[in-house]
């Protein structure tokens, strides 16, 4: 029988929760909704001396992000004791779901990743299902997201076919009850398209046929 402590969420990510909800309710008296600096949260008394003193101990970084930026869910990011990271921000508005077969997706990956724009900003979801279960691609990084034990069993085929394009993993751990495989990319937009086609057909085993569904807040944002 599986272990329920692996489901708890450990009392730091609660607690970067916690503050997360802080700057959200404040975000929200605002006319705007802004961006929020620390200092401004400091002196308004949103976040308390101690809760300052959690991001410094912790290492958590503060990334100022406005209610409807689509691509707020780095706002904090911290450090954890297994050398991994966790990532938390406000969800923002919902994303655009758009539909490909596997076979047209190549360009679509290509021109994506060659938007104007910060670089941060480029993440370009990838949706196998309505649970958790699904990959990210982005301009130097390329992550999966598993819940279901279905997609758990592909990660093997899906480590292979990244070793084929030499990526490092950054990343490989179940975190909050999902598995979490993260490679570190080069920044060669033609180069991670292909590589992401050969990982949905080669490692997830999508055909050419197969319809992906797809979403990005800068292609919404366009």
């Amino acid at each position: 029988m599986p272990d329920s402590d692996q489901h708890e969420i450990p009392p730091e990510q609660e607690k970067l929760s916690e503050l997360l909800m802080k700057i959200v309710v404040y975000q929200h008296s605002l006319p705007d909704g802004r961006a929020v600096e620390l200092d401004e949260l400091r002196r308004e008394g949103v976040l308390a001396p101690g809760d300052i003193e959690f991001l410094s101990s912790h290492s958590v970084t503060y990334k100022p992000h406005r209610l409807s930026d689509y691509h707020g869910l780095d706002m904090f990011h911290m450090p954890i004791s297994d050398g991994g990271c966790v990532f938390i921000g406000p969800s923002g508005p919902p994303l655009t779901k758009r539909r490909a077969p596997l076979r047209d997706f190549q360009p679509i990956v290509e021109r994506f990743l060659q938007l104007p724009g910060p670089r941060d900003e480029l993440l370009l979801h990838i949706e196998f299902t309505e649970h958790d279960d699904g990959m990210g691609v982005a301009p130097e990084m390329i992550c999966f997201n598993f819940r279901s034990t279905h997609w758990r069993e592909r990660l093997p085929a899906i480590r292979a076919v990244a070793a084929e394009f030499a990526f490092s993993p950054l990343q490989d751990q179940v975190l909050q009850g999902s598995h979490t495989l993260t490679f570190t990319i080069c920044a060669d937009a033609a180069r991670i398209a292909i590589a992401t086609v050969a990982l949905l057909s080669r490692g997830c085993g999508f055909t050419d046929g197969t319809e992906i569904t797809y979403s990005a807040g800068a292609l919404d944002a366009g």
